[in-house]
């Protein structure tokens, strides 16, 4: 009989303890002991999508609105954003944060977002940047261009008497040369780069070409 007692009472302290890890659970699946909860990869937008060495790069976490979080606030207004850019620098800072990278490359950048007793989330993207360095085609023929810092030098490569290519990277990522070739009106090309830097996509001005879109292909 005492036996039976004994064993009747175990089952319910088990039964209670499992009633109360129930009525625990956890917020919104953020661990409140504080453990890192790896997110899906993705949720770090890059802003202007053909980022180029030397000008600035905006960086934007979505772990609020991904599937896991949408709809919610996981942590409150004591919410911190640590930022690894992948090349060595490091910020604390908002959802968004800017950054210019030196060299080219393809950069791991992480976001680790902290709530005080709600834990810790974390988004990571792969950031490529390149030079505009290289040989580009459109319209009006090929042309061949060095960037050296934010300098734009180079050739036209379609006319026997060769042309004179000179510009400017803008500090947020625009495109600005001009093709001057001997005889001829100067063509002046201002875009941005498209994913990757494979293309510029933009307008030329000039006495033939008012305004005219124009689409330039590495290669």
């Amino acid at each position: 009989m005492l036996e039976r007692f004994r064993s009747q009472a175990v089952v319910a302290v088990v039964g209670s303890l499992a009633l109360i890890a129930a009525g625990c659970g956890t917020q919104a699946g953020l661990s409140t002991t504080g453990a890192s909860e790896e997110l899906p990869p993705g949720l770090i937008e890059i802003a202007p999508a053909g980022a180029i060495v030397g000008t600035s790069v905006t960086l934007m976490s979505h772990i609020r609105n991904s599937p896991r979080h949408y709809g919610s606030e996981p942590f409150g207004d004591s919410e911190s954003y640590l930022w690894d850019f992948g090349d060595g620098f490091s910020a604390t800072g908002g959802e968004a944060m800017s950054h210019v990278y030196a060299t080219e490359g393809t950069y791991f950048a992480t976001v680790t977002v902290r709530g005080g007793e709600a834990g810790s989330a974390q988004a990571n993207s792969n950031v490529s940047v390149r030079s505009v360095t290289g040989r580009w085609s459109g319209d009006f023929g090929r042309v061949s261009i060095t960037q050296d810092g934010l300098d734009l030098r180079g050739r036209y490569l379609d006319d026997p008497r060769e042309g004179i290519v000179e510009g400017r990277v803008g500090e947020t990522g625009a495109v600005t040369f001009t093709v001057t070739r001997p005889g001829l009106d100067p063509v002046t090309f201002t875009g941005t780069a498209g994913p990757d830097v494979m293309t510029l996509v933009g307008t030329a001005k000039g006495r033939d070409a008012v305004d005219r879109p124009l689409k330039l292909t590495r290669g």
